[in-house]
């Protein structure tokens, strides 16, 4: 995944020390100078980290923060203030900061801390025997910072669920040869709080329709479709 990274800040020497200091450590950054042109910068591209200070002309970076979530609502905001205003701190955090540092940032501890940002969001595992499809798919949400999981097989499929904890699954339904509520019905067990997501045909079916195996899925996507679809639904999901 591609570490991407916007930092805001309307002293452009701080940008670029700090853009120089986390291209060293193997992120790739951006910069924007105002509020207004970092919402408009993280409603054009995916990030997946954005560092940026609270206090700037124009809207500041708690109100820049509000406005960014509107259209990502995942996204993880590290914000900088070199004032102590606890009203700040707390809508800062009640609005879902990852974090408020103090200016002077303490280099030392940024990037471990942007790093551990980066792992706070659990992966999404996809789960299709089309190999072209999963390559697509994949790339699409890495590039708007969704960590990603693949699995050829429902065997496969299921031994990653017993390791790892995604918070969604995408699973294709034409898969193994396996009917569809076996699939759905062996993914639930191994794995019952996953938010379920199937693609199907156009002519495919869910089964017999039981109501019981509906509860399980929390959305179904008809192919072909465009993968905004299915990042919409994702983002909803990460953000409830």
């Amino acid at each position: 995944m591609t570490r991407r990274i916007l930092i805001v800040d309307d002293d452009r020497q701080m940008v670029r020390t700090l853009s120089d200091i986390v291209r060293m450590h193997g992120w790739e950054p951006s910069g924007a100078y105002s509020g207004e042109a970092a919402v408009e910068e993280v409603r054009k591209e995916s990030y997946s980290a954005v560092l940026m200070d609270v206090k700037m002309a124009g809207i500041n970076g708690v109100t820049a923060f509000r406005e960014m979530k509107r259209f990502r609502p995942n996204i993880r905001v590290v914000l900088m203030t070199a004032y102590t205003a606890a009203d700040i701190i707390a809508e800062a955090e009640r609005e879902g900061a990852v974090k408020v540092l103090a200016k002077p940032v303490v280099l030392s501890g940024l990037i471990e801390m942007l790093d551990q940002t980066t792992k706070q969001m659990p992966p999404v595992l996809l789960v299709a025997d089309d190999a072209a499809l999963l390559r697509d798919l994949c790339r699409r949400l890495e590039e708007r910072g969704y960590d990603t999981l693949e699995a050829t097989s429902l065997e496969k499929a299921l031994d990653t669920l017993e390791k790892t904890s995604p918070a969604a699954v995408v699973l294709d339904l034409r898969l193994d040869g396996i009917s569809n509520e076996e699939s759905i019905l062996a993914i639930k067990r191994v794995s019952p709080s996953v938010a379920l997501i199937l693609c199907k045909g156009r002519t495919a079916s869910n089964g017999n329709g039981k109501r019981d195996e509906k509860r399980l899925i929390h959305a179904t996507i008809e192919k072909p479709f465009p993968p905004e679809k299915l990042i919409e639904i994702l983002d909803d999901i990460f953000a409830s």
